[in-house]
C-alpha cells in the first residue's frame, strides 16, 4: 500500500471525515467494504466495518475484510500521522498477520494505537525511512474476534530524491 505525499504546506491535524475521503479516492477497497473512521486522535484510530458488504456463507464477517480492516487501520494512523507532522512519505505495509480468534457475527471496529510517533519521525528524518510495528485489535462489540499484527514502513517519496 503506498501513501501518496502530502502536498499541503500547513501541518494540520486530520479530522477523521478527511481521512475517510482520502483512504476511499486511494484505497478503493475501503469504500466498497463500507470502511469509515470512526475516531482519530495523536495516539489511535478506531475504524469501523459493517457486515453486510463483508458477509460471507456463514453470516459472519469474511476472514479476507478482517485482514484488511487490520491492515488499513494501522496504515491510516501511521499516514495521518506523517501527515500531522509535515512529513511527506511513501507507506507501505512490509508484513502483516491476522489471527482469527472468533466467528465476527457483526458490526466490527478495528482499534489501533501507538504511543510514540517522534522515534520513528526521528528515524524517518535521519535515514529516509522508518519501520513500525503495530498491533490491530477487531471487537464485535465486546468480543475480540481478531488480531492483526502489521510492519509498516515509510520511504522517501522517489520525487523528493530527485529533486536533491
Amino acid at each position: 500500500m503506498l501513501s501518496r505525499p502530502c502536498r499541503s504546506a500547513s501541518v494540520r491535524r486530520m479530522k477523521p471525515e478527511d481521512l475517510d475521503a482520502y483512504l476511499h479516492a486511494h484505497i478503493p477497497l475501503s469504500r466498497h467494504m463500507g470502511l469509515r473512521v470512526l475516531h482519530l486522535d495523536d495516539h489511535g484510530i478506531r475504524v469501523g466495518l459493517p457486515l453486510a458488504p463483508n458477509v460471507n456463507p456463514h453470516g459472519s464477517v469474511f476472514g479476507g475484510s478482517l485482514a484488511a480492516l487490520g491492515l488499513v487501520s494501522a496504515w491510516a494512523l501511521l499516514h495521518a500521522r506523517f501527515e500531522q507532522a509535515g512529513l511527506s512519505v511513501r507507506l507501505v505495509g512490509k508484513q502483516g498477520q491476522c489471527d482469527f480468534l472468533a466467528p465476527a457475527e457483526g458490526d466490527c471496529v478495528a482499534e489501533t494505537r501507538a504511543e510514540d510517533f517522534d522515534t520513528l519521525f526521528a528515524s524517518f528524518r535521519r535515514l529516509g525511512r522508518a519501520r513500525q510495528a503495530l498491533l490491530t485489535t477487531i471487537r464485535v462489540g465486546g468480543l475480540e474476534v481478531a488480531r492483526h499484527r502489521g510492519l509498516y514502513t515509510a520511504l522517501t517519496p522517489p520525487s523528493a530524491t530527485e529533486s536533491e
